[in-house]
């Protein structure tokens, strides 16, 4: 008698519990279909007002329409981009934290080992655009081609001089150093704060060179202290360059660079909710108003797909892990 109680309570139990994980999985079920139902929040690891947090904010904008939903910028600033990096990484993976990012969520990470995040904690859904830098040289060395860049680093001990933004590796030196072996010189680097003073640097001849986002280059388009050689983009005349060759038409295929724009998620987000996002994240970016917001910071639409996307992104990672690679041999 005690005994078959005993089962009998046993299989109460275990109907209960199974009861339980069936409704655990339907409310999960249920919620993944529904995504989204409440905010969205959109993290920016830079603060308000510049270039990437106006597209960002016109595709919040945009992306709130898709989806009938609330969605917010949430501007995380500091440490690169790793505090915005971070803050997605901490919160639920359940699709209502993306991350706008840029190069700087593998550059942080490349450069300070201990971050508590792996690149493969996220998973970009959605390439949004891309850009290329262009070459400038002071009008005052009167420097037209890239002959004439070698022969005045010759002139001057075989060294060329390399305005950067900011110490160490970043995008501006791995192009610099780039130039420099295309050239067959030794690159000087002087560190500055910002794309506006490097370039005031160049013009008042304290650099031989220096690479600038296009959106600034184009604010110096007709100023004649400034002379454009090249852009680090694919082949042909950039569309908001015109003349401009690209430093592969020039035949330096090792000088070839463009920041990614893309929409990152956590990699461990359940897999319905990243389709749905996909899905509507690349409906956004193909609208009018996106296609405006790009042109508007001279910003390049993405030309492929997202697998290709990826495939570029890993290409920068590991120019950025040879960087470092290279760095750490130096010292």
């Amino acid at each position: 008698m005690f005994a078959n109680s005993m089962r009998g309570k046993a299989r109460v139990v275990s109907l209960i519990l199974a009861s339980m994980a069936v409704m655990g999985l339907s409310a999960s079920v249920s919620a993944q279909g529904s995504f989204p139902d409440r905010t969205i929040r959109m993290v920016v690891p830079y603060p308000p007002g510049g270039s990437t947090d106006n597209l960002a904010r016109v595709f919040t904008q945009e992306l709130a329409k898709a989806t009938s939903m609330p969605v917010i910028v949430d501007n995380k600033p500091g440490g690169g981009t790793t505090v915005g990096a971070l803050n997605v990484k901490n919160a639920p993976a359940d699709g209502y934290s993306l991350l706008f990012q840029v190069d700087g969520l593998f550059n942080g990470k490349l450069s300070s080992p201990t971050i508590p995040y792996e690149i493969e904690d996220f998973e970009i859904i959605a390439p949004l655009s891309q850009t290329p830098y262009a070459l400038l040289t002071p009008a005052g060395l009167n420097i037209r081609s890239l002959d004439d860049l070698k022969a005045h680093a010759q002139k001057n001990n075989g060294e060329l001089t390399i305005g950067t933004l900011g110490i160490g590796v970043s995008s501006y030196s791995i192009m610099g150093n780039a130039l420099a072996a295309a050239l067959d010189v030794k690159p000087v680097f002087i560190p500055y704060k910002g794309g506006a003073q490097g370039v005031n640097a160049l013009m008042a001849g304290e650099v031989d060179v220096y690479f600038a986002t296009v959106g600034l280059t184009r604010t110096l388009e007709g100023n004649d202290r400034v002379n454009i050689l090249a852009t680090t983009g694919n082949p042909g005349n950039n569309k908001f360059l015109e003349g401009v060759p690209s430093f592969v038409d020039l035949g330096v295929e090792d000088l070839q660079f463009l920041s990614l724009y893309g929409v990152a998620v956590r990699s461990d987000t359940p897999k319905p909710i990243k389709d749905k996002l996909r899905q509507t994240l690349n409906e956004v970016t193909v609208s009018d108003a996106m296609k405006k917001s790009r042109e508007q910071v001279s910003l390049e639409d993405y030309p492929g797909t997202l697998d290709d996307y990826k495939k570029d992104a890993e290409k920068n990672i590991q120019m950025y892990k040879d960087a470092y690679a290279k760095e750490k041999t130096a010292n």
